[in-house]
């Protein structure tokens, strides 16, 4: 049961769809944080509007009239609106939320469009302040967004093409003089250039990515069976318990008669029943409770949610299943022991409870289930005694919690 991460949604427009793409066959959970590389600081994303703001400024300064004074108000509306769509996704994503991005990556490509008009008409003001600062504020926001929007390679060219090539396809149209064209073809060559190592970046960054889940899972689960380790189950038992412990109960798991697969089998036998085992645990509880391996034979499943009051009559079914005949030839039993979490308990405290109830079941007799201080003094068979005893979630004796 992971903590609750925010959601980055594709944009829905095809064609914001295909920019936002990074072309690459990766898990859902991979593509929404590549979507979140979009998402800039608010303070990265004021100061490379400022930066075109002043230019704009003077712009209007020096050359007065509508045209500029009208980009100037359009740069300020638009800075405005990208500001108010950063902090409710921001917002959003805090909470858990569904993210969109969609309006977010549209004000972006108008962005870096108003950044290409506004250097161009600069330049071909005439003005030689203009004709200086604005191609040199257009390359430095290219260096922000080459950095920023690396996730997304065909994003990141196209706004890079947005603020480029506008200047440099008007320098022939403008000055009447074929030889401009080296401009355009200079500009063209750029964005190949530019696209070559957005796509490195993004490739080496998916690579990091890739490798950080991969050292994230082997961190958390179990490299035999694939379900969660010991500190992969702290973790969840932490977040279920911060969440609050109402309905929150950990079934303490332990075979009966293992050793002997080991004695007779081989430690490669019992490594097999281990994987059978746990694929039996997996196929019988609820999809939302989270099975682990703690080493050993011993597992742990965290249940919580509208179903965790089921949590014995789970365990009987798991007793049920575990005693089924199984690949290598000798059947193990199954022994389960049962925790409730109460306010104030803590993950290891609550653990302790669970494998104290486990000892109890073993004590009696094996293939049994107690829970918290209940006894169980016959083994539980549903199929043949409906009436066996379940026991209730809050019994007494509770222990370690603080």
């Amino acid at each position: 049961m992971p903590n609750v991460l925010p959601t980055y949604q594709m944009p829905r427009p095809a064609i914001l769809r295909w920019l936002a793409d990074p072309g690459l066959d990766l898990p859902a959970d991979l593509r929404g944080g590549l979507l979140a590389t979009f998402l800039p600081s608010i303070a990265s994303l004021v100061l490379g509007a400022v930066a075109m703001l002043i230019i704009e400024v003077a712009a209007a300064i020096r050359q007065p009239g509508p045209l500029f004074l009208s980009l100037l108000a359009a740069d300020a509306a638009l800075l405005a609106l990208r500001i108010g769509i950063f902090v409710r996704a921001g917002r959003k994503a805090a909470q858990g939320l569904p993210v969109p991005t969609g309006l977010l990556l549209a004000s972006s490509f108008a962005w870096a469009g108003l950044v290409g008009l506004s250097t161009m008409l600069c330049f071909l003001s005439g003005d030689p302040l203009l004709q200086t600062l604005a191609p040199i504020t257009m390359m430095g926001i290219l260096c922000g967004i080459v950095t920023r929007n690396y996730g997304a390679p065909r994003l990141a060219v196209t706004m890079v093409a947005l603020c480029d090539l506008p200047l440099k396809v008007a320098l022939p149209l403008h000055f009447r003089d074929a030889w401009f064209l080296l401009g355009t073809l200079l500009g063209l060559l750029f964005v190949v250039a530019i696209r070559t190592t957005v796509t490195r970046l993004n490739r080496t960054y998916v690579e990091a990515l890739l490798a950080k889940r991969e050292n994230q899972r082997r961190a958390t689960h179990d490299p035999l069976t694939g379900l969660r380790n010991r500190t992969g189950l702290m973790e969840d038992l932490a977040a279920g318990l911060r969440r609050g412990s109402d309905d929150l109960a950990l079934l303490y798991l332990d075979l009966d008669g293992f050793k002997a697969v080991n004695d007779c089998l081989g430690h490669a036998a019992g490594d097999a029943l281990l994987v059978q085992v746990a694929g039996r645990i997996s196929a019988a509880i609820p999809q939302e409770w989270q099975a682990a391996r703690l080493g050993g034979d011993e597992f742990v499943i965290l249940a919580g949610g509208e179903r965790a009051h089921e949590a014995a009559q789970v365990a009987a079914r798991l007793i049920e299943a575990v005693k089924a005949p199984t690949d290598v030839g000798i059947g193990v039993g199954l022994s389960v022991g049962i925790g409730w979490a109460m306010p104030g308990m803590t993950p290891e405290a609550l653990l302790a409870e669970a494998d104290a109830a486990l000892y109890r079941a073993k004590a009696a007799g094996k293939g049994r289930l107690a829970t918290s201080g209940a006894r169980i003094d016959r083994p539980l068979d549903p199929a043949l005694d409906p009436s066996a005893t379940m026991p209730g979630p809050r019994a007494a004796a509770r222990v370690g919690w603080a």
